[in-house]
């Protein structure tokens, strides 16, 4: 029995043997068939791999080059560069101090119309007056204005309103030299360019000297002029002028003589003149904006020095809104010899313009009215063709198609106390650009 149970579990094991041997045959040739294909796909991913990494040297190469290149051109430069500034060193200093200049051209222009009954003048007339600015450097400017006007024989008379040099100072000074308008009032300073002033004419005070104005529209010297904030409170602002000049001067030593250009001194005597302005609240203050200004101009007038001119005025600004209202008073006094008598003038005007803005009206929100009463007080005049007392009611009617450029007309009644009644009708297109 034994024997036989051996037997069995031999045939039993050799049974077992023979079965497993052909799978385990199997098993090893799909493990080596995986392998080999292992190897395969290893073998491409190495070979993409160095073709990505000579691709990646030959780029870096390439970049290399380029860097030394750009490297060498970049050193060639600054060479070059600094060679240039070295050579240059005069130049470089001047540039430095100096800066860059900047040239603007702006100024005006105006065609009118003017009708006057007594005067028997039916005319058109036309003025440029174009100005030229340059900035030399932050602190070193230039201006000037020509101004071209046709005359009654035919002729174009140029005159050179002003030609000055700005030096800036500081922040307060800033110091004037050459041929300046007068800074005295506002008038002629700031408000006689035709698309400023609102009328066509200006106020009986303030005409040209040879039409009768009481004081020179400009002079040669040297001003000091600048702005300062007043305390600790806001909006509470002084703005100030004072300057030396060639002088006042007449035409003749009568009574009422016109006032004649003083480009070159007739005596050895200087005109000296001043102004102070006042603005006491804020630009954005609710009841609105207020200055008001003092000014004053002597100095002797006549050839030998011996006598002389005096004058002092005080003018106000209002504005609020649409409203704006301005008013002027001057008054002069020339010493005269004893057997001529005193020469004592004076003049103002009151001028008040309200635009109508808040009309929600096309075109008739472009308009603004304006009303202007002026008058003029003097011993006698030596041109027959001026008053002693004049007055003027002036009423006026403006369309403003931009800021800068104004359609005007202007009634003007003349109220002398001597002379017939004379009645003008004025019209002009102001453009300032």
């Amino acid at each position: 029995m034994r024997v036989r149970a051996i037997l069995a579990a031999l045939v039993l094991l050799a049974t077992a043997t023979l079965l497993w041997v052909p799978r385990a045959a199997a098993d090893s040739a799909s493990e080596v068939r995986q392998l080999r294909e292992e190897m395969q796909r290893l073998r491409a991913e190495n070979e993409r791999n160095r073709q990505r990494m000579e691709d990646l040297e030959r780029k870096l190469e390439t970049i290399q080059v380029q860097e030394e290149k750009k490297q060498d051109a970049l050193e060639a430069k600054v060479t070059q560069e600094v060679e240039k500034q070295a050579a240059s060193a005069p130049r470089r200093y001047l540039d430095r101090y100096f800066g860059d200049g900047r040239f603007v051209l702006t100024g005006w222009g105006a065609g009118a119309y003017e009708w006057q009954r007594n005067a028997n003048s039916n005319t058109f007339t036309a003025t440029l007056a174009p100005i030229f600015l340059y900035r030399m450097a932050d602190w070193i400017l230039f201006e000037a204005e020509p101004e071209f006007e046709l005359k009654d024989d035919g002729d174009t008379e140029v005159n050179l309103e002003y030609a000055q040099a700005d030096i800036v100072l500081n922040d307060y000074v800033t110091a004037v030299g050459g041929k300046f308008l007068v800074p005295f009032g506002q008038f002629i300073e700031q408000l006689h360019p035709a698309w400023i002033n609102k009328m066509v004419s200006a106020p009986l005070p303030f005409r040209e000297p040879e039409e009768g104005g009481l004081l020179p529209y400009s002079n040669t010297g040297f001003q000091l002029r600048g702005g300062a904030r007043i305390g600790d409170w806001e909006g509470l602002n002084l703005a100030y002028s004072a300057y030396i000049a060639n002088g006042p001067r007449f035409d003749s030593d009568e009574v009422g003589a016109l006032l004649n250009p003083n480009n070159i001194d007739n005596n050895r005597g200087k005109g000296y003149g001043a102004r102070l302005a006042l603005y006491p609240l804020p630009l954005d203050n609710p009841i609105g904006r207020v200055m008001f200004g003092a000014s004053t101009f002597d100095g002797k007038w006549d050839d030998g020095g011996n006598f002389w001119f005096t004058s002092w005025g005080l003018d106000l600004t209002y504005q609020v809104a649409e409203l704006e209202v301005r008013a002027e008073y001057i008054r002069t006094k020339r010493e005269m010899p004893s057997d001529v008598g005193a020469d004592d003038r004076e003049g103002w005007y009151v001028q008040a313009a309200y635009k109508l803005a808040r009309i929600a009206v096309p075109y008739l929100d472009r308009l603004e009215l304006v009303g202007r009463y002026a008058g003029v007080n003097q011993r006698a005049v030596t041109d027959e063709e001026l008053v002693p007392h004049p007055r003027q009611v002036a009423l006026g009617l403006d369309y403003w198609f931009t800021p800068s450029v104004a359609w005007k007309l202007e009634y003007d009644r003349d109220l002398p106390e001597d002379a017939p009644n004379d009645d003008a009708i004025r019209t002009q297109i102001a453009v300032g650009f």
